[in-house]
């Protein structure tokens, strides 16, 4: 069962040009006047959902390392109409799969119309609204621990994981054996919180700050974002190939400008992290 929530009252950005730009995604009529899908029917107090676009090769660690971690949870993936084979490996590990239409672009403020939302069928409990790229550690007894505790936001650290592969599927490497890593603050995302007591996230742009509402005690523990995209080279200059594409409206207004189309720069970026990069300490 799910019901169905208006997309109309998305806050635009002030820019007038990129509203107008969001107004003209699915054909001239937006898919901001079209409906979100929102489940209703939870049995789990610990629901993870992710968005996903064309993700095969990262999908299955993704949601082996949150099975994994917190084995009595829910996953629902909201895909924006991957093209690859990220559904079909999602239904076979258990997930369910909301599907979303962006009308093959990048759209940010409709990604985070989603995260803004997509929670808020669930009636109590923690939820952790991420990109199949982050990786929150966190167990499932740390958030009993944290309820007891009446915390209702966890307070987290954005790690850069940064991997040696050498191929484009990373297939060489282990992603829970990766230990280098550079602090990157914009990955310190509240991506954490527990319901009812927060009532609204109001994410913006990447998730990367917000302003929720209602009952606000941060976490004394802090725990770390595992953001694992520099994965190796080949697989780096690989996804900004695709994503470069697919976010070329986005950058016009100053959005997806981490992607790159070219390669020696990608390169290099990757070489700076990777020898600035520190261990961790288990």
């Amino acid at each position: 069962m799910s019901r169905k929530l208006c997309k109309c009252s998305l806050p635009c950005a002030k820019n007038k040009n990129f509203c107008c730009f969001l107004c003209s995604i699915n054909k001239g009529h937006g898919i901001l006047c079209n409906p979100i899908k929102i489940k209703t029917n939870f049995e789990n107090k610990i629901n993870i959902f992710i968005l996903c676009y064309n993700e095969e090769l990262l999908l299955p660690h993704t949601i082996n390392f949150y099975k994994k971690n917190i084995p009595n949870s829910s996953i629902i993936i909201y895909d924006n109409e991957s093209t690859d084979n990220s559904v079909n490996i999602a239904k076979n590990l258990g997930c369910e799969v909301i599907s979303f239409s962006t009308n093959k672009t990048q759209s940010e403020m409709i990604q985070i119309k989603i995260k803004n939302n997509c929670w808020k069928g669930v009636k109590e409990g923690w939820i952790i609204v991420c990109d199949m790229d982050e990786f929150l550690d966190v167990k499932e007894s740390d958030l009993i621990n944290e309820e007891k505790k009446g915390t209702t936001i966890l307070k987290i650290k954005g790690y850069d994981m940064i991997g040696e592969s050498k191929k484009i599927d990373f297939s060489d490497i282990s992603l829970n054996n990766i230990n280098k890593y550079v602090i990157n603050n914009m990955e310190s995302k509240k991506l954490c919180f527990y319901i009812p007591h927060i009532k609204e996230i109001n994410y913006t742009g990447g998730a990367h700050s917000c302003n929720p509402k209602g009952k606000i005690k941060v976490s004394d523990n802090t725990y770390i974002n595992k953001h694992m995209n520099l994965l190796g080279i080949e697989y780096i200059k690989n996804k900004n190939k695709l994503r470069y594409i697919n976010s070329i409206h986005m950058r016009e207004y100053g959005h997806c400008w981490n992607y790159c189309k070219d390669s020696n720069t990608v390169i290099n970026n990757y070489k700076k992290q990777l020898n600035k990069s520190n261990i961790i300490k288990n």
